[in-house]
């Protein structure tokens, strides 16, 4: 068999692109195989170019230690510098608890509705009632590490049909700045859709019944995980009909046929989770929209490989992206027509879908999390030279290795700011209310640069802005800032709480404390300054309104002095 442009296809490949005729019993019309399509990354290289399959041992192996190395960083330490992790585990432990402690139940009750972002609140409470706390975390972090990683892999198998090793090298982008920021159960539904997309890949055209069976329910699970996961399945699966589409261009009326029989198949997947988001909070809710600058919009491409130190993100960035262009402009990378389809679908969202809705940000930058990974799932090198082959693995395992060991330094370093403000809040006290403050980077910038790397992520946003949650999981104390939303968690903050984290609103600069009127006090117990160290004097810092209990460097407590004029909040 000759291929489409006149090269003549391995054997290996004669069974898969075959010049027999494929049936297409509902349409009437029995086609040839299209050999080779034309795609954005192929350029017009037959498939028989590729390398022969990865031995399934060797695969394996790999694969294991690949998910062991990803993992290794969670023995480190017991409470990771993710943004918002502290926060879901003081919202998994209230719920875990479910009214059983009379302290937590006075501040907090769990609240089920139809909420489309519920992976780990099923998942974790479930992990807390048999395991410790900072156990069940983990476990639940190991999870949303690995699962889009494990569905980056399947998807790889179905759609180039073998397994190779070129997408392990997604574990680059394993900690991508979407997880580091703690979207944990956005993360745990990209492996969802990619797993579910692999499986609707495999199945739809010999057994439709199996794949309708797999998606049908799978659709509700992912509407549960998180909406952008079922986003990407909708756009997997739609890719994938699209190519079928395109291959019947020549005869409209079976075009059009097959269109609608597609359409058919996919309404009972969609209709439940439509139905669903229909009744949520979440549709009827009122939000901005928010836009970012060009500027900051195009840095949000960086995501899939923002970590804590930004020279090696952006030295990350440059060498896959420049690896890939010189791939493509060599002709050695080909992507199958419905990953590229994908590809192209996830890079439009990006453009045009904003960065904030309905109380949900970074929508935009998540686009770009799914499009790394499907970068590695959806592709692979073709007719590289031996040498040529063997620098590119020995880089991206170095690149790996690299990224890793830095990655583990950081979590390993983020242990000393642990137990500093374990021993500055040990005096808390089950149902004391605490106040939040913070030293900010505007109000001492050299304390910042020269602070810790786990502090801050390589794009800026801090990763201790949530540690105080620790006060509710290690001390049954309340804090004004757990999640709570109505349209996103389950749970729901009692009064006098709730109105006084209204009143509170967000997490002020310190020196406001010490501006008269700016900031009340009343209601609150103690106040907890993060960033201790970067104020001069911390002793004397709001010393008429404050007495100090302890400092150190990464927090320091205070006793609120009592004030006649602030009405006693209700105990």
């Amino acid at each position: 068999m000759q291929a489409a442009f006149g090269r003549p296809v391995p054997k290996v490949y004669m069974p898969r692109f075959s010049a027999a005729p494929i049936s297409v019993p509902r349409d009437g019309l029995a086609l040839p195989r299209v050999a080779v399509v034309r795609t954005l990354f192929d350029r017009g290289r037959a498939p028989g170019a590729l390398a022969e399959a990865t031995p399934a041992p060797l695969w394996w192996a790999c694969c294991l230690i690949l998910c062991l190395l990803l993992l290794t960083p969670l023995l480190l330490t017991d409470v990771p510098p993710l943004l918002d992790y502290p926060n879901h585990l003081a919202r998994l432990t209230v719920l875990a608890a479910n009214g059983s402690d009379p302290v937590l139940a006075r501040f907090y009750t769990p609240r089920w509705d139809i909420i489309p972002d519920l992976a780990i609140d099923v998942l974790g409470p479930l992990l807390l009632w048999v395991l410790p706390v900072h156990v069940a975390g983990r476990i639940v972090l190991g999870v949303a590490i690995l699962l889009p990683v494990l569905g980056t892999l399947a998807y790889s198998r179905t759609v180039l049909g073998r397994r190779t090793l070129w997408p392990l090298a997604c574990g680059l982008v394993a900690y991508n700045g979407a997880l580091l920021q703690g979207f944990l159960n956005f993360s745990v539904a990209i492996g969802v859709a990619l797993l579910l997309a692999a499986g609707w890949l495999r199945w739809r055209e010999a057994e439709p019944l199996r794949a309708l069976l797999m998606a049908i329910p799978g659709a509700v699970v992912l509407f549960f995980c998180h909406l952008m996961g079922l986003l990407f399945f909708a756009l997997l699966i739609a890719a994938h009909d699209l190519v079928h589409l395109w291959r019947l261009h020549r005869y409209p009326r079976a075009m059009l046929r097959s269109a609608g029989m597609r359409l058919l198949c996919a309404v009972p997947v969609f209709a439940l989770p439509v139905t669903l988001y229909a009744v949520s909070d979440l549709n009827g809710m009122a939000g901005d929209i928010e836009y970012l600058s060009f500027g900051a919009k195009a840095a949000q491409l960086l995501t899939p490989f923002a970590n804590y130190w930004l020279p090696l993100d952006i030295g990350t960035g440059v060498l896959i992206a420049g690896g890939l262009v010189a791939g493509a402009a060599a002709a050695q990378l080909w992507m199958p027509p419905r990953a590229a389809i994908a590809l192209g679908l996830l890079g439009l969202l990006y453009l045009v879908v904003p960065f904030g809705f309905k109380g949900t940000f970074a929508l935009d930058t998540r686009f770009v999390v799914l499009a790394g990974f499907l970068l590695f799932g959806g592709m692979m090198p073709v007719a590289l030279p031996p040498r040529t082959k063997q620098a590119v693995t020995i880089g991206i395992v170095g690149l790996f290795v690299v990224r890793m060991a830095v990655l583990g330094g950081v979590w390993w370093t983020h242990n000393a700011d642990l137990a500093d403000f374990r021993a500055i809040a040990a005096s808390v006290r089950p149902g004391e209310t605490v106040f939040v403050t913070t030293v900010t980077p505007e109000e001492a910038p050299d304390y910042w640069n020269r602070g810790p790397l786990a502090r801050r992520m390589s794009n800026g946003l801090r990763t201790d802005a949530h540690l105080p949650a620790l006060l509710v999981i290690e001390h049954r104390a309340w804090w004004p800032f757990i999640f709570d939303n109505p349209s996103q968690q389950p749970l729901e903050t009692r009064e006098p709480y709730r109105s006084l984290a209204i009143r509170v609103g967000g997490m002020p600069p310190h020196h406001d404390l010490e501006i008269p009127g700016r900031v009340a006090l009343c209601g609150f117990d103690k106040v907890l300054l993060l960033g201790a160290g970067g104020e001069p004097n911390p002793a004397s810092f709001a010393h008429d309104r404050l007495r100090m209990i302890a400092s150190a460097d990464a927090a320091a407590l205070y006793n609120v002095r009592s004030d006649p004029a602030c009405p006693k909040l209700m105990r």
